[in-house]
């Protein structure tokens, strides 16, 4: 029977050129998994179905384009498959490999453009070395710091929760360990950059950037307690952790580029931290009773604190910039300036029956833009530089799920989107007249379906 669904799975991957399809065989176990997604609804600006945040709302009898009109849309380019690997034991561990693509295409440029969805594209890429007490990753999975990953398989909305420490994947090499019954830590090293569609700098193999010349990566580390006395629903239990990351970012300038246009002539560089520290955890404050979830309730969430996060937050963070407004020049030196971000999300689940429940999340983030940031030079006049630089974000999602077997789950769900930006839209037409309002209000609802295999 496996060798029959391998086959099937080969045939089915080489479609185009099925007259060259073989058989696909393993020498160890290997296990396909994955779902079929898909997701169908209508959003209050035309906004596709990744929409993150709120585009701003029209200025008196101006209006803004993405504000002016609603959108439809159906997807199904979430769909995932994964492939689990057992191999032979090594220094006297369990070991394993997972693979993990998607088709939503996002990785293969900087956003999910159209012509990039249906791609498919990588999500993991690990192996895994599994002792008694301690684990060892190799490879691409979620960095540790700030996951909490209680919406899996659930949230219709893709960038549901995405500005808020949803978290991000990345090469690393981390090692966990658990110690004193109910305790564990984790230390590792994480790329300093976003691998996939991401900057691809000068080279067309490998990321070049304001992180990667740093030249070093960015550090993690973790320490949490758990307990099963409280109960569990699923395969959660109680926890709490406290995580963070340290990095370093190398910004290189010319003291001279616009005074004379030579970005060449005394060149400099100069260090910037980043660093983030999140509190997570998972709270069975009814917890199911002999496997069955019914009266469940759960409470779970992150808030966080961080200079700098970069990929690890999504588009809604902001980067290091010069806020010294003679920083060109006359030769003076670059005032650089991180603004930081604090925020978090929490989640409410309640089980009406075993197979049908409501999950309830509010997130909010917010960057410390200072009013220079946001108006550029400080002049009413003309438009400021940074005015599409999100300042806050607010994402309250409301979502009904029912399970009609351990293959299928239908959702229905409802989302209120609030963005507030850090200057207004200024006319090009008119000077010193707005066109769009510092903020703006989104909202969707779908119904989307998982089939899980």
């Amino acid at each position: 029977m496996k060798k029959t669904v391998i086959v099937l799975l080969a045939l089915f991957l080489a479609l185009p050129a099925v007259s060259f399809a073989g058989s696909a065989t393993s020498k160890w176990d290997m296990t396909i998994g994955g779902y079929v997604k898909f997701d169908m609804g209508w959003g209050s600006q035309a906004q596709g179905q990744d929409a993150y945040v709120a585009q701003r709302k029209g200025w008196g009898p101006f209006e803004t384009a993405a504000d002016q009109t609603g959108n439809f849309y159906m997807y199904g380019g979430e769909t995932r498959l994964n492939f689990l690997v057992k191999g032979p034991d090594a220094w006297g561990a369990k070991t394993s490999a997972f693979i993990e693509g998607h088709f939503r295409g996002n990785e293969t440029s900087n956003s999910a453009t159209a012509q990039n969805q249906g791609s498919f594209t990588l999500r993991h890429a690990y192996m895994q070395f599994d002792w008694a007490n301690t684990k060892l990753l190799i490879g691409q999975t979620w960095q540790k710091w700030g996951v909490l990953p209680t919406y899996a398989g659930t949230i219709l909305e893709y960038n549901g929760i995405g500005p808020f420490l949803k978290g991000s994947r990345q090469p690393l090499v981390r090692v966990e360990q658990n110690f004193a019954k109910n305790w564990n830590w984790a230390l590792g090293v994480i790329s300093s950059a976003n691998t996939l569609g991401s900057d691809p700098g000068s080279t067309p193999t490998g990321v070049v950037n304001s992180y990667t010349k740093s030249q070093l990566p960015f550090f993690e580390g973790s320490i949490g307690w758990t307990t099963d006395k409280c109960g569990s629903i699923g395969p959660w239990q109680m926890l709490f952790n406290l995580e963070g990351f340290y990095g370093r970012q190398k910004m290189t300038y010319s003291f001279l580029d616009s005074l004379i246009g030579d970005t060449n002539l005394l060149r400099g560089d100069k260090d910037v931290n980043a660093y983030g520290i999140a509190f997570k955890g998972f709270i069975p404050i009814i917890p199911e009773k002999k496997g069955n979830k019914q009266g469940a309730l759960s409470l779970s969430g992150v808030v966080f604190y961080a200079q700098n996060p970069g990929w690890f937050m999504g588009p809604a963070t902001t980067q290091t910039y010069n806020y010294n407004p003679y920083g060109g020049y006359l030769g003076l030196y670059p005032a650089y300036h991180t603004p930081t971000t604090y925020g978090g999300w929490g989640q409410l689940s309640y089980w009406f029956t075993d197979k049908f429940y409501a999950n309830g999340w509010f997130g909010y983030t917010r960057n410390n833009l200072s009013s220079y940031y946001g108006n550029g030079d400080g002049s009413f006049f003309g438009a400021p530089v940074n005015a599409n630089a999100i300042q806050n974000t607010t994402q309250v999602i409301l979502n009904l799920s029912y399970d009609v077997n351990a293959a299928i789950r239908f959702g229905i769900e409802g989302a209120y989107f609030n963005t507030r930006y850090a200057g207004y839209q200024m006319s090009n037409l008119i000077p010193g007249v707005p066109v769009g309002q510092k903020d703006g209000t989104y909202y969707t609802v779908r119904v989307g379906a998982f089939y899980f295999f």
